[in-house]
């Protein structure tokens, strides 16, 4: 959780008016006067319009189950799986805002929002663990055990290494709005396993959809850059290595005491 921690304190820092940093005057001024009108980055059409199709891959996932059932109303197995529900979703329209507002140049809002992405993703990650071994438990999707196991605590590390360095690389704009792109990418596997994919190619089909987001990253930068941005090859490394290495690993023997202990705990 250092990270977390260095992250917090450095976006507390940040936020305080009285700040000597120079690049915050800049911003801030930037916002309050008059300027000329700027011509419109490859970013702001980019980033946002990833953010509407990374919101869309979760809609479509869980359009019955939830979105089209009510929400907040929907008759889920307990209220573990609401809470885990309604931490996810919020995460996701913050997400989903945040490039907005950047591309309207509402810099202010963005930050003050921006205190939440310090707030959502530690509850997340213990409601996630929590609602997963519930899961289990009840064997609720028809997924083996080990599989279920392995895909969503690696989904959650992910998710928080990748938040948690774009949080403290948030004054490199590039750096940070591909590793916060990056970071909830890495949970939309769920969202995405519940497409209408024929059984015999679920697995397949959830891993190509995975991986055609994490392509449409690499082609932005090689286009908009003409080379891929550092983060952008780590994160996608680490995430296809999670991805290629994930059936093998999940079919270990060494996970059954493990799904044992929490079947019976």
């Amino acid at each position: 959780m250092l990270i977390w921690a260095r992250s917090g304190y450095a976006l507390i820092l940040s936020l305080l008016p009285a700040s000597p940093n120079p690049e915050f005057w800049q911003v801030a001024m930037s916002t309050t006067s008059v300027a000329p009108a700027r011509k419109l980055r490859a970013d702001d059409i980019f980033f946002p319009a990833m953010a509407a199709i990374v919101l869309a891959v979760i809609v479509i996932g869980f359009a019955q189950s939830y979105f089209f059932a009510g929400m907040v109303f929907a008759p889920l197995p307990n209220w573990l799986v609401h809470v885990h529900g309604a931490l996810f979703v919020s995460w996701i329209f913050l997400f989903t805002i945040q490039p907005f507002l950047i591309a309207a140049r509402k810099i202010k809002l963005h930050r003050r929002l921006g205190v939440l992405a310090l707030v959502f993703p530690p509850l997340m990650a213990v409601f996630g663990v929590v609602t997963l071994f519930d899961s289990i438990r009840r064997n609720g999707t028809g997924i083996p055990a080990s599989l279920i196991l392995l895909g969503d605590l690696e989904e959650l590390a992910l998710f928080l290494w990748l938040t948690g360095w774009g949080l403290l690389r948030r004054r490199d704009g590039a750096a940070h709005k591909r590793l916060m792109m990056l970071g909830t990418i890495a949970i939309t596997g769920p969202a995405i396993n519940r497409w209408p994919f024929p059984p015999a190619i679920r697995l397949s089909g959830t891993i190509a959809v995975y991986v055609g987001l994490l392509a449409i990253m690499i082609v932005y930068d090689l286009w908009s850059r003409r080379k891929l941005h550092r983060c952008t090859v780590i994160g996608v490394a680490v995430s296809m290595l999670c991805v290629l290495t994930l059936p093998p690993l999940s079919s270990l023997p060494v996970w059954n005491p493990v799904i044992a202990r929490i079947m019976h705990h």
